[in-house]
């Protein structure tokens, strides 16, 4: 009898079964593909997942060559030009579909970055509302 096992997805570095995930460079593509997950809106499409996927690797790359040029080594400027400016159209692509779907939805992705950031306030806000009145109130009541 065979047993099951599960079977988890790995998904921390979509595209590359044979990666040690455990490296900073494997570290940090998850944090940046992380932090564009949630800017982007958090419930991404599996297409925007690739494209962030590709983004963040080329921003990777990008950084890694300008550490080199700050070092002092040597740096193919073509190749460093031509990796920024893709990652900066990959990038413009998933703000673009990650703004059209907030819209479709009508939710305003100012006010959606907040809630996601702060949730809600509401409370607070409240307590600060009563102690304007009270100011006012005093200041009313020494007139």
């Amino acid at each position: 009898m065979l047993l099951e096992t599960k079977r988890r997805s790995r998904r921390a570095c979509p595209g590359m079964p044979k990666v040690d995930r455990r490296t900073v460079a494997a570290r940090r593509f998850r944090d940046i593909c992380r932090s564009y997950e949630l800017e982007a809106g958090g419930d991404v499409t599996a297409v925007e997942r690739d494209l962030i996927a590709q983004a963040a690797g080329l921003v990777m790359r990008a950084e890694q060559m300008q550490a080199a040029l700050i070092r002092g080594e040597p740096v193919c400027n073509d190749e460093l030009v031509r990796v920024s400016s893709t990652a900066k159209r990959l990038l413009e692509t998933i703000r673009s579909k990650a703004d059209k779907r907030q819209a479709a939805s009508g939710q305003d992705p100012l006010a959606a970055h907040i809630a996601a950031k702060y949730g809600n306030r509401s409370e607070a806000n409240t307590e600060v509302d009563s102690e304007d009145e009270a100011s006012e109130e005093i200041a009313a009541a020494v007139e």
